[in-house]
């Protein structure tokens, strides 16, 4: 499906079909536990069997990925996959320490089920798929902001359909990998770019969702998506502990102090730079090099901030712009402090 980068520690698994009588198979695969949910399931036939789908495609996605990596090779049984609180699968193997545990997420529609496995600690992963033969009325007013139907209505006609699934997909996929679904609202996961050329969508978190996950502020995800044949899937491999491990204000500052000597290197400006030191008045900026600095800055972080905001009031102000001042500015924007618990969860 060409979701996943050949470079992630993670293995993707489609299954179209079973391979042999459900019950018979489940008999085959199934945990006790699993088990035991399989035959107390009151579902209509076709959701049990979706489930069981999802197992064996989660399960065989797994099983490959352990023995890529970790040389294990296991028997369905032994991997068990149970929902959380919030009804994400998890992984459970005796021989794995739990904080070890493959990352998973399962999606099935219209006899097709996909599973995305990835071993890194910390990564968060979401996957979904939806059928282009299944028909869909007017979805679109309720599932997409204005802004986000205005990149459809640019879309030549007969990539809409498409588009505009691939788009639900991600917002499923980026839902999952965060934990929680998309509990906080339709809008709150909202669309900004499309890249019709590579398939893949960029995402931001607005309202509620950016209520739950605050250390997201400014933060884009991508999300993957392919089709093929009449079905349209999205994938994402998010890494928590880029987002976690945030430098320090000190570190901020000291990366500014280094950036500002090596700026000011060729300049007439006799005196150390210090936190104290004014960019405009003492630094001898003009706007053209602030504007150099703060890409520079962005770049280094890999987060954009609201820099422009930032030179749009000091120039109303008429106002100077200290090194400290700009250190507490994208300490803040940097998201929460490091070391803080971001912990999240995946849901089915």
């Amino acid at each position: 499906m060409g979701l996943v980068p050949e470079s992630a520690r993670a293995v993707c698994s489609r299954l179209d079909s079973f391979s042999c009588e459900p019950n018979l198979l489940a008999d085959l695969i199934l945990g006790p536990g699993e088990r035991q949910q399989w035959m107390s399931m009151h579902a209509v036939q076709k959701r049990r069997h979706e489930w069981l789908l999802g197992r064996c495609a989660a399960k065989d996605a797994v099983r490959r990925l352990l023995e890529k990596h970790l040389n294990l090779q296991l028997s369905p049984r032994e991997i068990e996959i149970v929902p959380d609180s919030y009804g994400c699968p998890r992984v459970q193997y005796a021989g794995i320490e739990p904080g070890a545990q493959p990352a998973l997420s399962i999606a099935h529609s219209q006899g097709v089920a996909v599973a995305l496995a990835a071993l890194v600690p910390g990564l968060m992963v979401g996957i979904d798929l939806e059928s282009l033969s299944r028909r869909r009325e007017n979805y679109e007013a309720i599932a997409f902001h204005p802004d986000e139907r205005s990149l459809l209505d640019a879309l030549p006609w007969d990539l809409r359909e498409e588009w505009a699934l691939r788009m639900w997909c991600a917002k499923e996929a980026a839902g999952k990998a965060l934990g929680r679904g998309l509990s906080a609202g339709l809008l709150a996961f909202h669309i900004v770019r499309l890249n019709t050329a590579g398939g893949s969508i960029e995402l931001q978190l607005r309202g509620s969702a950016l209520e739950q996950f605050p250390w997201f502020q400014d933060r884009m995800l991508t999300i993957n998506t392919a089709r093929e044949s009449n079905f349209v899937f999205s994938a994402i491999i998010y890494q928590q502990g880029a987002v976690r491990m945030r430098p320090s204000r000190q570190e901020i500052l000291d990366y500014l102090l280094h950036k500002m000597s090596e700026l000011t290197a060729d300049w007439d400006y006799p005196d150390p730079v210090s936190p104290e030191s004014r960019l405009f008045g003492e630094l001898g900026f003009e706007s053209l090099d602030a504007v150099v600095l703060c890409t520079a800055i962005q770049e280094h972080y890999q987060t954009p901030m609201p820099f422009a905001e930032l030179l749009a009031e000091i120039g109303q102000q008429q106002r100077d712009l200290s090194i400290a001042e700009l250190t507490d500015f994208v300490d803040t924007h940097l998201g929460p402090p490091a070391g803080a618990d971001h912990a999240t969860r995946r849901i089915q």
